[in-house]
């Protein structure tokens, strides 16, 4: 996500994301179904911008999108009720995110993104006639980002603690990559343990509840876009994001877990 390497162009790749869920989400949720955990999932990006290009030159958004509708359906297997800032084949902008939350008021807002690297530590190359890029150097793991300016900052931060947490029992290491002092890092570490960094993206700091974006993987890296793609690996990843939210809101509302 936070990359020079953006382009304003639709991936040639052919990789439909699987997206077979709920329509786009509503301005108010119904109070019939406040009884449940509601969370609202941001896929980041959008098709004509596409994000960061991977190393199999596949855009950042078309990971977003694939990894949000397998979230979105396992919270609603675990009884949560989850809407959707945008659909795949939709654009939203960053303002118009921060304020479909702010209106829904939702319990919980999960910016999903998949990570790059500065152009130093990346190379470009062809691939069957499409742009890619790759890393010089080993750069993979998950990143988790809050706002101070965020009016719910310490729940956001409980989230964000839960997400770490639950990523590093699977054996999963954060990226530390993003508090190197570079033009285009430089972002102040939390808790280096659990890979937490301070931001002021308008997803999180315009947003008046809870709010924390994750970098799921390091599509630039042969060996983290690898793990990121396996099925399997995004099942256990988004078992332990699903875990995350049930002790977080088990500590917000005061509820057993």
């Amino acid at each position: 996500m936070k990359t020079a390497v953006l382009l304003v162009f639709l991936s040639l790749a052919v990789w439909p994301p699987i997206w077979n869920h709920a329509a786009f989400a509503a301005d108010v949720v119904d109070v019939s179904v406040r009884e449940k955990p509601v969370i609202l999932l941001d896929s980041g990006h959008n098709p004509p911008k596409g994000g960061a290009i991977g190393i199999r030159g596949i855009f950042e958004y078309e990971y977003n999108d694939r990894f949000t509708g397998d979230l979105a359906k396992a919270l609603r297997e675990a009884s949560c009720h989850v809407e959707l800032t945008r659909l795949p084949e939709q654009t939203i902008q960053l303002h118009a995110r921060a304020e479909l939350a702010n209106r829904m008021k939702p319990d919980l807002f999960l910016s999903v993104h998949h990570d790059s690297a500065q152009l130093i530590y990346l190379e470009n190359f062809s691939l069957n006639g499409v742009s890619a890029y790759r890393t010089t150097q080993k750069i993979a793991g998950y990143s988790i980002f809050v706002s101070r300016d965020n009016a719910q900052f310490e729940q956001s931060l409980l989230f964000a603690r839960q997400l770490g947490k639950h990523l590093l029992q699977l054996g999963r290491k954060p990226s530390l990559h993003h508090a190197e002092k570079i033009e285009g890092e430089n972002f102040e570490l939390l808790d280096e343990t659990l890979g937490i960094y301070r931001s002021s993206f308008v997803v999180l700091k315009n947003t008046e509840v809870p709010a924390v974006l994750l970098e799921v993987g390091v599509i630039v890296d042969d060996g983290d876009e690898t793990y990121v793609s396996n099925p399997e690996n995004r099942k256990r990843m988004i078992e332990a994001i699903v875990n995350a939210v049930r002790r977080t809101m088990a500590k917000i509302t005061h509820r057993p877990s």
